[in-house]
């Protein structure tokens, strides 16, 4: 039975108090009113103007009608109202909790104790959830800063910063009531988050920040007391970052067509609600200034729940509670009166209750004009030169393009907006800007077309060095011998096998090159110099490298010279008379990187000497070479106009590559051609692990299911299909299995790092899920398992959502784990693609078939030693050991849907 609601605090005070939809009447006054003539709270006694703010979703009900007899319970003063306000929530329902918001109450027992403070909680996990699958980029992160805007006593940002303080460095508690925020201030000093909660005294329709400042804004039943919604949702706009996100939860005008405008405002009226709006409006609002992508998700079902757990609380206490005063047994009369009230005007769509989500939009700026037509596909980038929206004009750009020839000096970085954060030049080379400047300001450079940049260089410069090799260029012209040619005619040159290749530097396109000459020359002799500090001994050994430290040794050894790093201070004239000097007579040098690496006059007077055979220059210094430069004149100078990317491909990938860009940094989600080609990717990829799992006897022929991530759903098993047969189309983004969506989800939402899940009941796991003892690690391959399988007591058939939150707690219980056994069942892995959760289950049944077989011989068991299965598991995630990093190419060669 709940503690009496008319027991009495150390003050004397009753708690029993009553309670509206908001309670204006803490943020002026600590008296709080009792039920009066009209049955509605009254104002306060202060002459100050109504303003409605946040009672951290104390908002839960509030007489309004005229109820039953005469009796009234007069007012009288509470010396800390917020304080004794909880305490009769936590009496009446029995949760002892500070979460009072409305809860969510998928798969909550309402008769188990604390059920309403858990379904609060959980409303507030179903937010935070939310607002992480509109930031996937954000979700890995360890710097996620919001602002609950009207946040109460700050238990939801406590909640939130304890649960997930790998992820969230830091909540801001925005709230009006001193009492409120004092409360927040000493649980958060108690749990010893005070560096991380940040606790302010002001109103969210005035928010005392500077703007683009917080990853998300979020709020929970606050908003209802605003004085004007567009004023809240915009003040939200200004401080959310760019591609940020807006989660909120409120209370709702009804949209039901029979009801008058009279009901609904008469509603409004009496409970002293400003700005009453349906979801319909909020949504045109919130679009209005600014957001867009902007949804509204009804939960009225849960806000319902909610009502009836607490009716029937308080019938409970009435007609079982201990005797008390009269006048706190009208109040609790009164109030059950009202909540039955309530639960009649959900039934007729006066109000509704649910969540808002949008997201703010990126505002790019073209400093050029492209060399192809820029074609936007994603309405979350906006181009500021071409804004048509009246809420838009004037927006400052978070995006800069540039390009090659856009020079962008400290001066010019100085001179952009604060607002930009993002620079995106289409070029390979950053020359033309100043990088420090940008480091100083926090601008992040970003390249566009560089894979095809990258590509065709390679291209390009392979063909150079054969040709260089070759003394081809000096042929052009060259009669072919009319007599006197043999065998022996004109074969100076070298071959790719037979030179060693000298390279300076060793970033993209160099390893790309190298990678390139090995298909056509495995044994050449490629040596390469960067400073000591950024030697790379994997490439060394992947690539067949020798390190020389010096680049005067690596000069002298090499036939021909290719410098690829990037131009910065100290790369300028790198290839100096010195350098020069070190290379042998039959050398030459090939410069595709920047003009002003090479002295141009050193190479000048080295071409002059014959010193060097030959240089194949694409890039000069200056550039353009002036007509009158000694270079043009030299036979062994081969000057190319700065050609090696002058193609249509990469043309357009400099154009294309800007969205793109955009969308990863700020986590916009994808073009609808790039959606649909990751869609694409993740069908093939399932529809291969269920032909997989067919082949290799792991199905049960239509059940049982996979899934993978995608958007803000996944992709499952569609059902009634032999898995044999099923193709990419067959993927669904809703399963007709309730199993699989009660699984899956609970996985999902339990780790958001898991990308697709499996779940099979084969016959060794199955039976070893059987077994008092469980799954044993005791081989090689368990390796992938130990110290990563969950248990979970299986219950029946699932298809009973209130599983989800103890297979979710299950999951949790072992940190970092890739398999749920579930006892009596079958068994999940689940991983960061379907690779390697179809890889690890394949191997999971098998070191299960392993345990039974050894279980079977009868012969006494010899475990591994932890430290030798602790270094195993270690290493068995190693990049090139990690489940499917080498299997799942070969896997699918196996399998057509021809």
């Amino acid at each position: 039975m709940p503690p009496n609601p008319n027991s009495e605090d150390a003050t004397g005070d009753v708690i029993c108090i009553a309670d509206q939809f908001h309670f204006s009447s803490f943020y002026s006054s600590t008296n709080l009113a009792g039920l009066e003539d009209d049955d509605s709270v009254s104002t306060p006694t202060s002459t100050t103007p109504h303003r409605p703010s946040r009672s951290d979703s104390m908002s839960i009900i509030g007489p309004e009608e005229q109820v039953n007899g005469d009796a009234r319970l007069k007012p009288h003063t509470i010396a800390n109202p917020d304080r004794v306000k909880l305490k009769f929530y936590s009496n009446v329902l029995g949760d002892n909790s500070t979460f009072i918001h409305y809860g969510k109450w998928d798969g909550l027992d309402q008769d188990q104790p604390g059920a309403y403070g858990r379904a609060s909680e959980a409303m507030t996990d179903y937010m935070y959830n939310l607002s992480m699958s509109l930031l996937p980029h954000r979700m890995d992160s360890n710097d996620v800063n919001y602002i609950d805007l009207g946040s109460g006593t700050g238990a939801s940002a406590i909640h939130l910063v304890q649960k997930h303080s790998a992820t969230i460095s830091k909540a801001t508690c925005l709230n009006l009531c001193k009492e409120q925020n004092d409360m927040a201030i000493d649980t958060a000093a108690e749990m010893d988050m005070t560096d991380r909660i940040d606790v302010v005294e002001a109103s969210f329709e005035e928010i005392p920040f500077k703007e683009n400042q917080y990853d998300l804004a979020f709020s929970q039943d606050a908003f209802i007391h605003a004085l004007t919604k567009k004023k809240v949702y915009a003040e939200a706009y200004r401080v959310t970052k760019p591609g940020g996100a807006f989660v909120f939860c409120d209370l709702m005008c009804g949209d039901n067509p029979d009801l008058t405008v009279q009901e609904l405002a008469q509603f409004a009226e009496r409970n002293r609600i400003n700005d009453w709006l349906n979801p319909s409006q909020v949504i045109k609002t919130c679009e209005e200034v600014g957001f867009k992508d902007v949804k509204f998700i009804n939960l009225t079902t849960d806000l319902r729940i909610s009502f009836q757990l607490m009716l029937k609380k308080v019938t409970f206490v009435l007609e079982h509670g201990d005797s008390h005063p009269n006048s706190s047994r009208v109040l609790l009369m009164n109030y059950r009166d009202s909540i039955c009230r309530r639960i009649t005007q959900i039934e007729r769509g006066v109000f509704k209750w649910g969540v808002i989500h949008a997201r703010k939009p990126v505002f790019m700026e073209l400093t050029v004009k492209t060399p192809v037509p820029f074609v936007k596909t994603n309405h979350l980038i906006i181009d500021v030169n071409k804004v048509s929206q009246k809420v838009e004009e004037g927006q400052e750009a978070n995006v800069v393009v540039v390009d090659i020839l856009k020079k962008m000096s400290k001066e010019q970085i100085d001179a952009l907006p604060s607002t930009v954060e993002l620079l995106i030049t289409m070029s390979a080379g950053l020359d033309h800007i100043d990088l420090d400047a940008c480091k100083a300001k926090g601008i992040i450079v970003k390249q566009s077309g560089r894979d095809a940049i990258t590509n065709h260089v390679i291209q390009y410069t392979l063909c150079f060095i054969t040709l260089g090799l070759r003394d081809a260029f000096n042929q052009l012209g060259v009669a072919f011998p009319s007599k006197g040619w043999n065998l022996n005619w004109n074969c100076e040159g070298k071959s790719l096998t037979s030179c060693t290749i000298g390279i300076v530097g060793l970033g993209l396109i160099a390893k790309g090159l190298i990678a390139e000459i090995r298909k056509l020359a495995p044994d050449t002799r490629i040596i390469y110099t960067v400073p000591k500090q950024r030697r790379d001994f994997d490439v060394e050994s992947k690539l067949k490298l020798e390190y020389v430290a010096e680049l005067t040794d690596l000069a002298s050894q090499c036939d021909v010279l290719l410098p690829l790093c990037s131009l910065n201070k100290s790369t300028e004239h790198l290839i100096d008379k010195e350098i020069l000097g070190c290379l042998k007579p039959e050398a030459g040098i090939i410069n595709v990187s920047r003009g002003k690496v090479v002295d141009t006059d050193a190479l000048t007077e080295a071409l002059e000497n014959k010193s060097i055979r030959y240089a194949i220059l694409d890039c000069t210094y200056p550039e353009p070479l002036p007509a009158d430069h000694p270079l043009w004149k030299k036979d062994n100078c081969f000057i190319f106009p700065h050609y090696a990317t002058n193609t249509m491909d990469v043309r357009e990938k400099l154009v294309t590559d800007i969205q793109p860009i955009i969308e990863d940094y700020y986590g916009l989600g994808h073009s609808d051609a790039r959606q649909k080609a990751e869609e694409k990717i993740l069908r093939y990829d399932l529809a291969v692990a269920h032909r997989l799992t067919a082949k290799y006897n792991m199905d049960m022929l239509v059940w049982n299911h996979i899934s993978a991530r995608h958007r803000s759903g996944c992709l499952i098993t569609p059902g009634r299909k032999m898995w044999g047969s099923i193709v990419p189309e067959d993927m669904v983004f809703s399963s007709s299995n309730v199993t699989a969506d009660i699984i899956h989800e609970a996985i999902y939402s339990a780790r958001p790092d898991v990308k697709a899940v499996i779940h099979l009941h084969t016959p060794a796991a199955t039976a070893v899920s059987c077994l008092e003892e469980g799954f044993q690690p005791i081989t090689q391959d368990s390796a992938y398992f130990y110290g990563k399988v969950a248990t979970y007591e299986w219950d029946g058939v699932s298809d009973d959502a209130s599983e989800k939150p103890d297979i979710a707690n299950a999951i949790k219980s072992v940190a970092g784990c890739n398999t749920l056994l579930m006892y009596n069942h079958g068994f999940t892995c689940f991983g960061s693609s379907v690779k390697e959760a179809w890889v690890l289950a394949y191997y999971f049944e098998r070191c299960c078939e392993t345990q039974l077989r050894v279980m079977q011989c009868g012969g006494k068991l010899r475990r591994p030693k932890k430290m030798v299965m602790e270094k195993a598991a270690e290493a068995s995630y190693l990049p090139e050991f990690a489940p499917g990093a080498q299997e799942w190419e070969a896997l699918c060669g196996e399998i057509s849907f021809d």
